[in-house]
């Protein structure tokens, strides 16, 4: 199978040399909302509750980190919740709806359900949303530290990564 070359128009650092780049100069713009205008299929309401955002077209995702490269793509009709914030902590970071979470926790979502993306480094996958956060969410300092404890904590206890080294 033959690859397609990919331009990619936006690169993004954080910490350690990370760099994040989109085939997109706004890849915040291709998230968008779903809606319940006209929807009447009970199920199909709980569906659009649950995961209220959809991708609206492929997103090409380019991981440099120590050494190594990830390629994926975020496929168009993608659908995600946004960020698992607790409803305690709103008032500090915001609700999971927040729209300058949109592309971070789009990005972050599928990397939890795709873990063989990154090569399973749950580090790594914090490191992303918390860099995507900063760069699209204007979060400062000290939400994005409480962001990356609560990614930790939830991660370590509530999500399936397979490996425990990942956890220190």
């Amino acid at each position: 199978m033959i690859r397609e070359a990919v331009e990619y128009k936006l690169a993004i650092r954080g910490r350690d040399g990370l760099v994040i780049r989109f085939n997109s100069e706004n890849p915040e713009k291709l998230v968008g909302d779903r809606s319940l205008f006209g929807v009447e299929d009970p199920q199909l309401i709980e569906q659009i509750k649950a995961k209220p955002f959809i991708l609206k077209r492929n997103i090409h995702v380019r991981v440099e980190y120590k050494d190594k490269v990830y390629e994926f793509v975020i496929p168009r009709g993608y659908c995600h919740d946004g960020a698992s914030i607790p409803a305690f902590a709103w008032h500090l970071i915001g609700q999971k709806t927040e729209p300058r979470l949109k592309l971070a926790s789009c990005v972050h979502d599928y990397m939890c359900e795709h873990h063989v993306v990154i090569g399973s480094n749950r580090e790594l996958s914090t490191d992303i949303f918390i860099t995507l956060c900063e760069v699209f969410g204007k979060f400062n300092s000290v939400k994005r530290k409480l962001m990356r404890t609560a990614i930790n904590l939830f991660q370590k206890f509530f999500c399936n990564w397979g490996n425990w080294l990942y956890f220190r």
